[in-house]
């Protein structure tokens, strides 16, 4: 049996990886519209963050099913610690750029790096406490759930500010018209 520290762990590199391949799926299956809505479609902040929550649900799926006996509080702690995953990137991503005027890819490869590790730490944390009420819970598997509506459906229909903007080709979202 694999313990909490061990997936927690494990799920630092899984995060990383996972981030890494979702990274370059929308271009490698050809811009597909499905694709789109659990990968980046540009290279906005918002694109990004999907990188974030859609590892943390891939990987959450065989950790759920070897950890859900022996971690408290399941699916608060896996809210925090995605919420926690994108505040940090968002943070360092406007905090950096504001000081020196424009982004840097390895800074922020590193800062979904140093997201994925404090996610996890927080995520343990979690496990770790003493039981939540199930009604929290709940609450958190539906914020959480809501979430991922919410990355999908914001790349077909993004708002049409900075967060949403392509860096390169100063554009929002994918073209559902094409």
């Amino acid at each position: 049996m694999t313990s909490l520290k061990q997936w927690t762990f494990l799920g630092m590199g899984a995060l990383t990886f996972l981030g890494f391949i979702l990274h370059f799926l929308f271009s490698w299956t050809g811009g597909s519209k499905i694709v789109g809505f659990f990968s980046p479609v540009n290279e906005s902040v918002w694109e990004h963050l999907k990188l974030g929550y859609w590892s943390v649900v891939l990987f959450s799926i065989a950790e759920y099913l070897s950890i859900k006996n022996s971690a408290n509080n399941y699916f608060f702690a896996k809210t925090i610690g995605i919420l926690t995953l994108e505040a940090t990137i968002i943070i360092i991503f406007y905090g950096y750029t504001f000081i020196v005027g424009k982004d840097i890819l390895l800074i922020d490869i590193l800062s979904y790096v140093l997201a994925v590790i404090l996610c996890q730490y927080v995520t343990y944390l979690c496990f770790k406490s003493q039981p939540f009420s199930a009604t929290i819970n709940r609450i958190c598997l539906a914020i959480f759930l809501f979430l991922g509506v919410l990355f999908g459906v914001m790349t077909y229909y993004p708002p049409h500010i900075e967060m949403f903007k392509d860096s390169n080709k100063k554009t929002y979202g994918i073209d559902i018209e094409k």
